[in-house]
């Protein structure tokens, strides 16, 4: 006896209720009030990505240049200086002398006497107009030597500015610094002033003078102890790499 066949059933497609097929989403979604497209039916919602910081694409832009070229931005400023004003006080001191003695010669020819001398009174106005010339020589000398020289001395560099009105200023690694010494006068050694020098591996500007500085030898100690510091960092430095 043969086996009953298994019974098939036959699907149409005319009759599967068309309510229960998932509708296609429409072409234009509904927006919501983010400005993002509603999901479809039977697909989960994706959380919105949180919003970036406001400074991270910035700081993050500041790390990466500052890991690429540190620059200068850990220079210190060590010792900074000017022409110092007791280079003039040898000057200072004699057309004062000078100008007071004027002074006394012409209160006693105008203030004392009944009659001037006309000999006198003329060399009187004479020697006035000399040494008023000599101190407006001063004074433009003092004004052109204090403001016109300017040092600054770094953990890294030395600078020197030179000039009032036309200025020029020349910088020098601490690293290609050679030699460091002083120059004085007798006088300028009991007034503790001087001329510093420094000698460098420049080719194009390899001298250096800080010209009438307080404290030459301490400025020159503190010019060599700084490029030696520099020159040590820098080897401990390659070392590491």
């Amino acid at each position: 006896m043969a086996a009953n066949p298994t019974p098939q059933t036959q699907i149409n497609t005319a009759e599967v209720d068309p309510a229960a097929t998932v509708p296609l989403p429409p072409a234009d979604l509904p927006v919501n009030q983010a400005g993002s497209a509603a999901p479809a039916p039977g697909v989960l919602p994706t959380a919105p990505a949180p919003p970036a910081q406001p400074g991270a694409e910035t700081q993050s832009r500041q790390t990466q240049a500052g890991d690429e070229d540190p620059g200068v931005d850990d220079e210190q400023v060590i010792w900074e200086g000017r022409y110092a004003m007791r280079n003039f006080l040898g000057r200072l001191i004699g057309l004062g002398i000078v100008s007071l003695g004027w002074l006394g010669l012409s209160v006693y020819n105008w203030g004392y006497r009944n009659q001037s001398n006309a000999g006198l009174t003329a060399f009187l106005i004479v020697s006035g107009i000399v040494v008023g010339f000599f101190w407006l020589a001063l004074l433009r000398r003092i004004l052109l030597a204090r403001y016109s020289h300017y040092y600054r001395l770094t953990s890294r560099r030395l600078f020197v500015s030179t000039g009032l009105f036309v200025r020029r200023r020349d910088q020098l690694e601490l690293l290609k610094v050679q030699d460091v010494y002083t120059r004085q006068t007798f006088t300028q050694r009991m007034l503790s002033l001087g001329t510093v020098i420094v000698v460098s591996k420049e080719p194009h500007f390899p001298v250096l003078y800080l010209t009438g500085v307080d404290d030459p030898k301490g400025v020159m100690d503190t010019i060599w102890r700084q490029s030696r510091a520099e020159r040590d960092n820098r080897s401990v430095h390659v070392d590491q790499v």
